[in-house]
């Protein structure tokens, strides 16, 4: 178990001092190379195997040398019908690193949660309060090739309108939080995103954007559990975790979060970005 002083915060926001550092009680998952660094999957399990923290930790170095540009190769489509793909208005652009989670996570059937899909935007993506430059972490409850499936097209962003149809289908209401509603940002190869309707940057007036909560969506459905945040505020050192706003039910049984944190390792120069605070929920 991991020591910390938790001091409560305004609005569903704890900030945490006196963590423990790198390390202990973690599972690897996946590493790869990032930035000047790593980004790497990874769990913290219980004795009895029920999950305490599922998340990513970005190595010290991981947050810089990274792209400015979009790229031209990330879900592109022939907009203009040129029949030329790859054009800079033509692509999302982001930079994306699949990062399966531990087996230990994945072998069992109560965690709804399998990989995560790391994407850096370094021009953001609409609309324009998130066009700071930013992370997108997916953890997804769908397989990698299922998400492959979602084709790229001219609907929504870089979407096939025939599965814009399909991302854009309604979740039943008790399986979402009210203030998380679609705003047809369904993006291929990875599905609709529910916003936080009352997140801050969304205000009138706006604060600046930090980080927000997502839910992903497809076909009616759950898909992903999301965390957005800037490299400004990641590269801040964070010591932070907000609560998630939990809908009235769960289609699938398991365990699920209720907080996502930040946690900056001084020693090492690691930063954790995970969700916590999992409960057991029944379908319903």
């Amino acid at each position: 178990m991991r020591v910390r002083d938790i001091v409560a915060g305004a609005a569903g926001v704890v900030l945490l001092f006196g963590v423990s550092e790198a390390g202990a009680g973690e599972i690897s998952g996946t590493r790869l190379p990032h930035g000047q660094g790593t980004v790497e999957s990874y769990a913290v399990l219980q004795a009895d195997g029920t999950p305490a923290e599922i998340g990513v930790i970005f190595s010290k170095g991981a947050l810089d040398g990274l792209p400015a540009q979009k790229n031209r190769t990330s879900r592109c489509f022939d907009l203009n019908g040129d029949g030329r793909i790859g054009e800079h208005d033509e692509c999302e652009g982001d930079h994306q690193s699949d990062l399966p989670l531990p087996a230990e996570v994945t072998a069992r059937d109560d965690i709804p949660f399998g990989w995560a899909m790391v994407n850096w935007n370094p021009e953001g993506h609409p609309p324009p309060v998130w066009s700071l430059p930013h992370f997108d972490i997916h953890f997804y409850s769908i397989a990698a090739d299922e998400v492959q499936t979602i084709r790229v097209g001219p609907c929504g962003i870089f979407m096939h309108c025939d599965d814009f149809a399909r991302a854009t289908k309604p979740v039943p209401a008790k399986y979402v939080h009210p203030d998380h509603v679609s705003v047809q940002a369904s993006v291929g190869q990875m599905g609709d995103h529910l916003i936080d309707s009352k997140t801050p940057e969304l205000a009138n007036p706006p604060a600046e954007f930090t980080h927000t909560w997502i839910f992903g969506a497809y076909d009616g459905s759950i898909i992903f559990h999301e965390t957005m945040a800037t490299h400004a505020f990641m590269s801040a050192k964070p010591q932070l975790c907000a609560d998630i706003k939990l809908p009235q039910a769960w289609a699938q049984a398991g365990w699920y979060p209720t907080r996502y944190c930040f946690r900056h390792e001084e020693a090492s120069g690691r930063l954790k970005v995970f969700m916590e605070g999992f409960v057991r929920r029944e379908a319903g």
